[in-house]
Order: C-alpha cells, then structure tokens, then sequence
C-alpha cells in the first residue's frame, strides 16, 4: 500500500496516510473531518553530487539532468 498526501479542507492540515489506491480519503487526523483531498507527492530523489537525499518538486527535471535512466543504471549511457 502507497502513503498518500492529503490536505483537510477544514482545518487545512496536511497529513500522510498509508491507504489502498482505490480507497476513500482518511478523515482527517486533527479535526475529524471527512473533507480531505489527496495531494500529489513528492518523490524523494539522491543527490548525486553529494549523495543524500532530499526532496524533489520536479522529478522530470532531475532525471533530465541525471540522464533518462538516473545517470546510467539501464545501461543505456555510459554512466
């Protein structure tokens, strides 16, 4: 199961929650209410400079710099 983003449209807190894909939106865990939205998610990419981690917006981007397969790993490109 995939850990979903939502946001309260009441209280406007944003949580994470573990849930099926085809599930309903959890209610929120601060106020109760069941008014919730699913946001989209960020994916944690590496850095490959330094090699941590942290949190990338524009994925699209990053695998363009890295090169379509992350910097080699298909075997594609010489990496």
């Amino acid at each position: 199961m995939p850990i979903y983003d939502y946001s309260c449209s009441t209280c406007d807190v944003r949580f994470e929650e573990l849930v099926r894909s085809d599930a309903p939106s959890p209610p929120c865990p601060t106020c109760g209410a069941e008014q919730t939205e699913r946001l989209l998610s960020t994916f944690l990419t590496p850095n490959m400079a330094s090699g941590q981690r942290h949190f990338q917006r524009d994925v699209g981007a990053a695998m363009a710099s890295m090169g379509c397969c992350g910097g080699g790993g298909c075997g594609t490109h010489a990496g």
